[in-house]
């Protein structure tokens, strides 16, 4: 039996991995920074943080929507468009996240 090619060729899950890392980054950095720190930091700070975040997820979403490009296995082409499809999700939440940092003023908490 030949050795699976997400071992070898793992374009899903390091994009699922950006996925979730710029997502994270985004969400853990603004909401430390409404709500904790506020009087350090502002809105500016938010969408800063939101587009860099955004930026990462997606390149991550784009990296595995490679994945499922490629007509070799159903496995590993289902796994890149699911992480493509949570770029899409996580993307929106950043979105939503960047136009909050916007209207909102700070210490809004």
């Amino acid at each position: 039996m030949p050795r699976s090619d997400l071992i070898r060729r793992p374009q899903p899950f390091i994009g699922l991995l950006l996925v979730a890392g710029g997502w994270a980054l985004s969400h853990q950095l603004g909401s430390d920074s409404v709500f904790d720190d506020c009087t350090a930091r502002g809105g500016g700070f938010v969408v800063v943080v939101s587009l860099l975040g955004l930026v990462i997820t997606t390149a991550g979403g784009l990296y595995a929507l490679t994945a499922w490009r490629s007509p070799e296995e159903q496995g590993r082409s289902f796994l890149g468009l699911l992480a493509a499809l949570l770029a899409l999700v996580a993307g929106f939440a950043m979105v939503l996240q960047l136009i909050a940092g916007l209207i909102l003023p700070a210490c809004a908490a």
